[in-house]
């Protein structure tokens, strides 16, 4: 448990200008809810779709209401009234593009504001799909065999090549929330969607179809210089979609999380020893999860690894780190201890 004294400033970062905003709102609205007022004095600052920030009281609670009478103002603005405030540290809530990519963490390193999660290189590393899975491959890490499909080069003679058995997965490569992911059954149908795509991106990530049960396991590093550990593993059941998709993610009771999975002693280990490799090949920073989908051999391949995993009602690290006899309080203590010993300068 972090010793941090009860007058630390701490603002919570949420918003933001991808697909994700309204996660994000939601994940930044619990963890303020979660920061003890004995504890922290925050601040809840929302990034806006055109690029600008809202800025909340000291202790204002965030609500649609609340954040209807904040004024708009620059980036610049708003970080520098933060530091004559004197926040110490900057919770950071923001999923997707702009947000878990490095962009924003790049901003905060220049103002030499202390902020959670993972830094520059770990955000912006773990954020592109195709960059991830040449890391996990160079680690010896399993993932599915995959090619990328490139809006520069023909487009038939690209689809022509793929070798990878069908139904293929179909995913852009820098987008989260299993946003305009794809499970496609066929040529005729690959087409569509890889030229659906390729308006959202200029690559499309296609990736052989695993078949079989999927798995999340999230790993926390407690302190910069401590070794990363996994939390227990999560089976996620999806009741109502094929797979883990945005509804699933997202909807109450649209999926069953089983925290910790009802598998084998020996094949936790072996995916909470996935996750941790994923952790340092992609050079995280105090908290990521690893999503994997396991064949019917019991083979574990890694798909993805979250740098800002959701924090809202129904998010799976919440979960794990509850199955780990960890509260949500006290989780939040360790990231915002990490981001103080790491400073205004993270990997």
């Amino acid at each position: 448990m972090s010793t941090t004294p009860a007058t630390r400033r701490v603002a919570v970062l949420m918003g933001g200008w991808s697909h994700e905003r309204a996660i994000s709102i939601q994940s930044g609205t619990v963890i303020f809810s979660h920061l003890a007022p004995a504890r922290y004095l925050c601040r809840a600052v929302e990034l806006t779709m055109d690029r600008r920030a809202r800025m909340l009281a000291p202790g204002c609670v965030p609500n649609e209401a609340a954040w209807r009478r904040a004024r708009p103002q620059g980036l610049l603005d708003a970080f520098r009234a933060l530091q004559r405030w004197g926040v110490e540290v900057v919770v950071v809530a923001l999923h997707g593009a702009g947000g878990e990519d490095g962009v924003v963490q790049g901003f905060l390193e220049t103002l030499r504001l202390p902020f959670t999660h993972s830094g520059v290189r770990g955000s912006a590393l773990a954020m592109d799909k195709e960059i991830s899975k040449r890391l996990y491959t160079s680690h010896g890490i399993p993932t599915p065999e995959y090619l990328i499909i490139n809006r520069a080069r023909p487009l038939d003679a690209q689809l022509r090549a793929v070798r990878l058995g069908w139904p293929v997965v179909a995913k852009p490569p820098c987008l989260g929330s299993s946003f305009e992911v794809h499970i496609v059954p066929d040529a005729p149908a690959l087409r569509r969607v890889v030229q659906r795509l390729l308006a959202l991106d200029d690559r499309v990530l296609l990736e052989r179809h695993v078949r079989g049960r999927e798995f999340t396991c999230a790993v926390l590093q407690r302190t910069p210089q401590a070794a990363p550990t996994a939390l227990p593993v999560t089976e996620i059941v999806p009741v109502a979609s094929p797979f883990f998709d945005f509804e699933a993610k997202y909807t109450a009771g649209a999926t069953r999380e089983i925290t910790p999975a009802k598998i084998p002693a020996r094949m936790a280990r072996a995916l909470q020893r996935q996750a941790v490799a994923c952790h340092r090949a992609l050079h995280c920073g105090c908290i990521s999860r690893t999503d994997f989908m396991a064949d019917a051999r019991g083979r574990a391949f890694a798909l993805e690894t979250n740098t800002i995993p959701g924090m809202t009602a129904t998010s799976l690290l919440p979960q794990a780190a509850a199955a780990a006899g960890i509260p949500f309080a006290a989780l939040l203590d360790i990231m915002i201890n990490y981001a103080l010993l790491q400073g205004g300068s993270t990997q």
